[in-house]
């Protein structure tokens, strides 16, 4: 029907998959790890509500509805991520 959108690809094959930003591809694998928005911020040096709007177009961008699901999507992409360390802090 006219109007309706497409219906969405298979995730992992949309072309936004493959568009993520350098910032949204280290804040994935800091979700992945496990670490809260405002460690994700302090690791990254921005505000935990940058980081929220960093994971709202993940999950948008990956067709993820909720945290768990965007983990389950984005786990494989960062398998070997390691998580960042801030100065000082041993890896």
């Amino acid at each position: 029907m006219r109007g309706l959108p497409e219906a969405p690809a298979a995730i992992g094959t949309r072309p936004a998959a493959n568009s993520l930003s350098s910032r949204e591809r280290e804040v994935m694998a800091l979700v992945v790890d496990g670490v809260d928005n405002r460690g994700i911020g302090e690791r990254l040096g921005i505000s935990p509500r940058t980081v929220e709007v960093h994971k709202s177009r993940l999950m948008s961008k990956l067709g993820a509805r909720n945290l768990a699901e965007l983990i389950r999507i984005a786990r494989p992409r960062v398998k070997d991520a390691r998580p960042l360390t801030l100065p000082g802090e041993r890896p």
